[in-house]
């Protein structure tokens, strides 16, 4: 999966359910996508401020603006919604630890929360931190050549990927494709994970990680 930023509850339900889980940081930066923004209470839209942020880019080559009037902004939505919230400052730590690193790249702080809040979780998925120089394929065949080279015989993909994937061009070139769908119908669950982190012990997001099935 791309790295991206405080993703949604499902996001994190897939990287619980495989065995190994590759950072597709080599991906194309989409503006309109969740590389660099999400969306918490009351449908509120964060985003994080970014120089040379460019669609003929990777996450990788992608710089994170550290100005700290920027980042107060967006961390001031953020105590807006969530300051009453009883797990609020542990929730906020995740994003003052990566900040305090002085990430390099948009996928270095996306990849630092991820691993983060995967600890934070005590998952055991195994986490590979770059799929650079993995492929010079894209779509269909850039999962392939991965999971490939990782000798995984499945390959399980967002229920998005269901219009983009079809699973007889996977199953010819020997890898299962599934499709992972959230089984949790309340609206707050497409929230970014922010807001679980804000409300929720890491035992019952735990639990949560478990509500899916597989297409």
């Amino acid at each position: 999966m791309q790295p991206y930023f405080l993703p949604y509850m499902g996001y994190f339900q897939l990287m619980n359910a495989v065995d190994l889980w590759v950072n597709m940081d080599h991906a194309t930066f989409i503006k309109k996508g969740f590389m660099h923004k999400n969306t918490v209470k009351d449908d509120q839209v964060i985003r994080l401020p970014l120089l040379g942020a460019s669609q003929n880019l990777n996450t990788r080559e992608i710089r994170v603006n550290l100005d700290g009037k920027l980042w107060s902004k967006l961390k001031t939505t953020l105590y807006h919604k969530y300051n009453k919230a009883p797990y609020y400052e542990r929730a906020i730590g995740f994003l003052d630890t990566a900040l305090e690193r002085q990430p390099e790249s948009l996928a270095a702080l996306n990849f630092d929360l991820l691993t983060s809040i995967h600890a934070f979780l005590e998952m055991d998925t195994q986490l590979v931190d770059t799929s650079i120089g993995r492929t010079a394929s894209s779509r269909a065949d850039a999962l392939i050549d991965i999971a490939t080279q990782l000798e995984a015989t499945t390959l399980i993909n967002p229920i998005g990927g269901q219009a983009i994937y079809e699973k007889s061009y996977f199953k010819e070139r020997d890898i299962e494709l599934q499709f992972i769908q959230m089984t949790l119908d309340q609206p707050e669950y497409q929230y970014s994970i922010f807001h679980h982190l804000c409300h929720s012990t890491p035992e019952k997001i735990r639990k949560l990680l478990g509500k899916y099935e597989l297409i």
